[in-house]
């Protein structure tokens, strides 16, 4: 395929990748949210994917097949098993609404740009994708700080870690594959112990809504 059209296809699934961010936040439904995060892995793994075989990089090109397989497949199929396991059907509860919670993210978006625009950036490539990377990662402090459910609070802490992921492929071309592979391999793991923590917080407090935990204070 040519470079140009490459690069352009590239720039594109960025612009899908912030829709997608923008997804997870205006969604209502905890099952909108999985699946838009779902969305967001899957470009995430199309970007590195593509950045691997522009560059002649084939560990990306393994990463991406990773990211392909655990974050757009495993992790949501575990937070729908969650979902279903504890009957959950309500709507995603926040401490701010939704409209607001959009305006916010307009905001952390330009302030991504505006707080990179000094950065020393040598391509093109990173100078586009660590505002974005920034971004994703507000967004996801931003769904963990705003929403009152602990799982769609972990859903946030991934969005973080996409954030993160982005930034490593745009500005060094990814880490070692071996590090990369811990990483993965946390992430999963992390993930199932969040389900766990759920599946305690509900038996506990007969629900998941964190402003329950402040019967803990002494």
């Amino acid at each position: 395929m040519d470079a140009e059209f490459i690069f352009s296809l590239i720039h594109f699934l960025g612009l899908l990748l912030l829709i997608a961010s923008f997804g997870i936040i205006a969604s209502p439904q905890l099952a909108a949210c999985i699946r838009f995060y779902a969305v967001h892995a899957f470009l995430l793994a199309l970007i590195t994917g593509l950045v691997g075989y522009l560059n002649h990089i084939p560990h990306l090109v393994a990463l991406a097949l990773l990211t392909l397989l655990l974050k757009t497949v495993v992790i949501p199929q575990v937070f729908f098993w969650i979902i279903r396991r504890l009957g959950i059907r309500k709507e995603v509860e926040s401490y701010i609404n939704i409209p607001f919670s959009l305006i916010l993210a307009v905001l952390l978006v330009f302030l991504s740009f505006y707080v990179t625009e000094k950065m020393r950036l040598t391509s093109i490539a990173s100078r586009e994708f660590v505002p974005l990377a920034v971004a994703t990662l507000l967004f996801g402090m931003l769904v963990m700080t705003s929403r009152k459910k602990a799982l769609t609070q972990v859903l946030g802490l991934l969005l973080m870690e996409n954030g993160l992921f982005l930034m490593a492929v745009t500005l060094t071309f990814g880490m070692p594959l071996l590090v990369e592979l811990g990483i993965f391999f946390d992430v999963l793991v992390g993930a199932v112990i969040m389900g766990i923590l759920v599946f305690k917080i509900r038996g506990a407090f007969e629900g998941i809504d964190v402003d329950q935990m402040t019967v803990l204070k002494g």
